[in-house]
């Protein structure tokens, strides 16, 4: 169902004619509300405005006319003064008190957070609101106690928000005119270490926490879900409300399973969308990179157009007082590295199997050619071998080393899964694919990965556990791992 959009007459003085009159006499109203001063007379805001503009040009007579455009516009409300009239001009000017509506107070507060952010909000990257927010939602799935529960519902929220809002206007900082105009500056030296070390220190602590806080968020059922929304029901139909619709119950489901959902995808990513805290990470990652290359520029920069002359002078002393010829080379090994070295060039590995350990294969001949330009490498023509026999062999030889590892591989599946713990000896093959399949899944968000035999593994790890992998040519100490077949 469409929802009614109605005009906010409340705005209207923001872009009225006599804006400027009317913002200074609701800027006047708000700040008095902050003071528990809500109901004002007409002479102090007329004293008000006086302290504004001069009495011959503001008069009681535009005043009336100001309020009386704010009241018909909503944003403030006429309360008649309760009191017995002396006089007969008394009772035709009958004395009011102005109040401040709640939507004009939240207009007001919204500009004034306007003003005093002009774009400057720099947030922060507290490390220790996620540590918080980790407990909280711990808390969530133990505690028992109703009060409790809701305000560790509320605290959740809470802690969610500065996450959210912080990081969010910190990175923006980070990549804004502004930064980056101090960044091209050589003062930016001053701060560099400072800054690198705050970003790599909320990255550690982030990523420290973010596998916990992951594990606590799946850990919440739904049943758990629906109970703290019960009493979230429950706490709002105890507050007295005026409102004609009654209490929206579907409002305050879908609003409440939505505050969830952001806070599920701002930690976990699913197959349509990588989650905010890998977007975080990524663009911290950048910012020190982008720090560094900055640097680096500037020390290269000053390094070219620096003298030397004093570091050639001390360098000079030190041979100078050299008493001996052997301590000389010795000084001169330490300063400028060996005078003679030898230099070893290698072939590519002339072999197609990528499990090959290096003593396994046969070592390469190269030949080394003079390093003259007249020098041209003499050809000779020679025939082509197809080698049809030779490479049918090396084929079937390959396919069957591929078929015994494949059969040796499913005798290790056990209920879907292989449990390192279970088969602690292993052929070395095996144990060089369980390796790589470790070290692919752990370059994946999701630790799956598609196998060569066909079926997908997905890597559970339990860093707790200690296991001993045995093989042939020695035993392997490792963590406890298992490889969920998914097909």
């Amino acid at each position: 169902m469409q929802k009614n959009f109605e005009k906010v007459a409340e705005v209207s003085y923001l872009a009225a004619d006599n804006y400027e009159r009317y913002r200074a006499i609701m800027n006047f109203f708000y700040k008095q509300h902050r003071q528990m001063n809500d109901l004002l007379y007409r002479k102090d805001i007329l004293e008000y405005m006086h302290s504004l503009y001069a009495q011959n040009e503001y008069a009681e007579k535009e005043l009336e006319q100001d309020l009386h455009a704010l009241t018909s516009w909503g944003n403030i409300v006429p309360r008649q003064e309760m009191s017995e009239p002396k006089s007969i001009q008394e009772y035709k000017n009958k004395h009011f008190r102005y109040q401040i509506t709640e939507t004009s107070i939240a207009l007001e507060e919204m500009m004034d957070k306007l003003e005093n952010s002009s774009g400057k909000s720099r947030g922060s990257l507290d490390k220790n609101t996620f540590e918080r927010l980790l407990n909280s939602l711990t808390l969530l799935q133990s505690e028992n106690d109703s009060v409790k529960l809701l305000n560790t519902w509320d605290d959740v929220q809470t802690h969610f928000t500065n996450i959210k809002n912080n990081t969010s206007d910190y990175i923006g900082y980070l990549h804004s005119d502004q930064a980056e105009a101090v960044m091209q500056t050589e003062a930016f030296l001053v701060f560099k270490d400072k800054f690198i070390f705050y970003l790599r220190d909320f990255i550690v602590t982030m990523q420290n926490t973010a596998d916990r806080i992951q594990k606590e968020i799946t850990n919440v059922s739904e049943d758990r879900l629906e109970t703290i929304f019960q009493l979230v029901v429950d706490k709002e139909k105890k507050i007295p409300s005026t409102a004609l619709n009654g209490f929206d119950e579907k409002g305050l489901r879908i609003e409440f399973f939505g505050i969830w959902q952001s806070i599920r995808a701002w930690f976990i990513s699913d197959d349509n969308k990588t989650s905010e805290y890998s977007s975080l990470i990524k663009q911290t990652t950048y910012a020190i990179s982008k720090m560094t290359r900055m640097i680096q520029r500037f020390s290269d920069r000053r390094q070219q157009y620096q003298s030397r002359k004093k570091d050639y002078i001390k360098l000079a002393k030190w041979f100078y007082q050299c008493e001996e010829l052997d301590e000389v080379h010795r000084l001169s090994a330490i300063m400028f590295g060996a005078a003679h070295t030898k230099h070893f060039y290698a072939d590519p590995l002339e072999t197609s199997n990528k499990h090959s350990d290096l003593w396994e294969v046969a070592p390469s001949h190269h030949q080394t050619e003079p390093r003259i330009r007249a020098y041209r490498t003499r050809t000779k023509a020679a025939s082509f071998q197809r080698k049809s026999t030779a490479k049918r062999e090396l084929l079937e030889g390959i396919l069957e080393e591929r078929a015994v590892l494949e059969n040796q591989m499913k005798g290790l599946i056990q209920d879907q899964k292989i449990d390192l713990g279970i088969h602690q000896t292993v052929p070395i093959a095996i144990r060089k694919v369980f390796l790589r399949w470790l070290s692919l899944t752990y370059q994946q968000e999701k630790r799956a990965i598609s196998t060569e035999f066909g079926f997908q593994v997905k890597t559970i790890i339990y860093p707790e556990r200690r296991i001993k992998l045995e093989s042939e040519d020695g035993i392997l100490t490792m963590p406890h791992v298992v490889f969920e077949i998914q097909q």
